[in-house]
Formats: C-alpha cells, sequence, structure tokens
C-alpha cells in the first residue's frame, strides 16, 4: 500500500465511537466535545488528515504526550512504585485509528499465525491453550518437551525506529506517501511529565513506539 484517503463518513463514525470517560492529551480538548460536534468537524478534519496523509507529514503537536505517573504500591517517594501513563493526543489518535481500520486485514495477513498479541479475536487464554495442546501432543507421542519462557522489559520502548520502517516497507509493503507518514509518525516525538499541575519541559523520543497509541500494538508485532 502506498497511499491512503479518507472519506468524512468514516471520519465522523471514528469521532462518535470516541470514548467520553478518556482524559484529554495535551491540546486540552475533551472528547466528549469532538464527539458531540462529529459530523460538523468531520469534513474539516478529513481535509486536515488527507493533507497529512498526501503529504506524508504529521504536525509536531500531534507527537507530543503527557507522562502521569499514577501510584502502584510502596513507597511514594520511590520512582520504580509509580506506572507511567501517556495521554497522546485525541485528535491524532482519531486519524490513527483511521488510518489503522484500512491496514489492518493486509497486515493482519502477514503476521505469523502462532502471534496471538494485540490480535482480534486472540488473547492470552487462546496462546495457553495452544501451548498446551501442542504440549500435549508431544507428550502423548513420549517426546521430550522443553520450554523457555522470555519476558522482554519496556518492550515498546526498545523498537529501533530504522528496523520497523525497514519491515513495513520489506515485508509489510508499506511505500510512498504512507510509508513517509509512518516514518513522520515514528520521528520527533516528544513527551513531558505532568504533576500535580506542574509541568516538566518536552523531552525527545529516540526509539519505541508510542505508548497508548492506536498504532503502536500492530506497530510493535
Amino acid at each position: 500500500q502506498s497511499d491512503l484517503q479518507l472519506t468524512i463518513e468514516e471520519v465522523a463514525r471514528t469521532l462518535l465511537a470516541l470514548d467520553t470517560t478518556k482524559a484529554t492529551g495535551p491540546e486540552g480538548i475533551p472528547s466528549r466535545l469532538l464527539k458531540e460536534t462529529a459530523w460538523q468537524i468531520a469534513p474539516s478534519l478529513t481535509k486536515i488528515f488527507n493533507k497529512s496523509l498526501s503529504c506524508g507529514e504529521i504536525p509536531d503537536e500531534w507527537k507530543l504526550a503527557n507522562i502521569v505517573p499514577v501510584h502502584k504500591k510502596g513507597e511514594k517517594s520511590q520512582v520504580e512504585n509509580y506506572r507511567p501513563i501517556s495521554l497522546l493526543s485525541i485528535i491524532s489518535k482519531v486519524l490513527e485509528r483511521c488510518v489503522l481500520r484500512n491496514i489492518r486485514d493486509h497486515l493482519l495477513q502477514l503476521i505469523n499465525d502462532s502471534q496471538h498479541g494485540f490480535i482480534p479475536g486472540k488473547s492470552c487464554t487462546t496462546q495457553l491453550l495452544e501451548v498446551l495442546d501442542y504440549i500435549g501432543s508431544l507428550l502423548d507421542g513420549g517426546k521430550q518437551t522443553d520450554v523457555v519462557y522470555m519476558d522482554m522489559s519496556k518492550a515498546f520502548d526498545k523498537v529501533h525506529h530504522k528496523y520497523l520502517i525497514s519491515k513495513l516497507r520489506n515485508v509489510y509493503g508499506i511505500s510512498g506517501k504512507l510509508l513517509r507518514w509512518f516514518e513522520s509518525y515514528l520521528i520527533n516525538c516528544k513527551q513531558r511529565v505532568t504533576v500535580l499541575g506542574a509541568t516538566s519541559s518536552a523531552r525527545p523520543v529516540l526509539s519505541g513506539v508510542p505508548q497508548g497509541s492506536i498504532l503502536g500494538p500492530i506497530l510493535f508485532l
């Protein structure tokens, strides 16, 4: 896939599906406002989204994340006892969802069937059942069974942008304007920490896929 154009209807329906209980992003626009004015703002947003896709660029303002630390347990003075929640631009997430809807079927055809994470209709439960069934069949056949479990710490944060773009191009067949759009989506992202009404200066994000994003999970695969 190389080009993508969105329609007013799909943008409007994406706006209408917004969860109004979600916190606002850095732009400060409540999702309820976007949802209740969906059909009024959809034509203008569609023009902006299609301009972004045709130019292969995303506004820097849409690539800023507010990081809100939420206490998990233990001493509140210890950084490791907090879970960072990433609040992204809601407008950007609307565009992401529209893009994902258009490319998801294409990508899912190319992802290995053994992948269960972030795949519609699959989960940790289906993964476990498949593994147990496979182990059971080996044991029934009297074969030795060895299992290695691995956990990648901060996996989303460690995705190398250059390798991901190469995979999108060479494995998933993304090219042209859409590939440039994905490059723009990944580079020059910034994040800042917000605590008790105080906000830090924004710092660049040099690797990984955006936490809390719509496209992040499938790009991670």
